[in-house]
């Protein structure tokens, strides 16, 4: 087994996306994402997510054809992976978010 070779189970996309994360408090986090997914983001933020909490995520998913651009909405309930302190001279921290259920964002 090639041990770069790629794991996950869904090719990640670097597209930034609105993404608005309301912790179970219902506190809001609007961020963007660093990565995407069908089956999860990555985002930074100052605020600390504890790791295996559950949240509802609203993705904004940029589209464009020859004539329109537009966000495409998407909602989803995720279960928060990690969140580790960015380190270095960076400030915020890097979160991992896993979808409950697979999203057909059709990134290509």
């Amino acid at each position: 087994m090639n041990p770069s070779a790629e794991r996950r189970k869904h090719r990640r996309f670097d597209i930034p996306c609105r993404l608005r994360v309301q912790l179970p408090s219902g506190e809001h986090i609007r961020s963007r994402t660093v990565n995407v997914s069908d089956g999860g983001a990555y985002f930074v933020t100052e605020d600390v997510i504890e790791a295996g909490r559950e949240v509802t995520v609203r993705l904004a998913v940029p589209r464009d054809t020859a004539n329109t651009f537009f966000l495409e909405q998407f909602a989803a309930r995720a279960q928060v992976l990690r969140c580790a302190s960015l380190g270095g001279d960076q400030r915020g921290a890097g979160v991992a978010l896993k979808f409950e259920k697979e999203l057909a964002l059709d990134l290509v």
